[in-house]
């Protein structure tokens, strides 16, 4: 499944923002919402996966925005 994402518009300071990323995303969401249950997920337990794994994501970026430059990220 390729993902294209359209870049912001306007400003980080734009209080529009955070709308206009909605926007953005709306339709590739849907598509990923389509193809798991396409797979055969009840779309009510897809709904509380995306969510958990966004607020998981979100809990990551907090703690450490940037994890590629991480000293061990990518090195073995």
């Amino acid at each position: 499944m390729t993902i294209s994402i359209p870049s912001p518009r306007n400003s980080a300071s734009d209080v529009d923002m955070q709308i206009d990323c909605q926007i953005a995303i709306d339709a590739p969401v849907r598509d990923l919402f389509d193809a798991i249950i396409q797979a055969g997920w009840a779309p009510k337990v897809a709904y509380a996966a995306l969510k958990n794994v966004a607020e998981h994501q979100a809990i990551a970026y907090q703690q450490d925005p940037d994890p590629a430059d991480d000293p061990a990220h990518g090195e073995i």
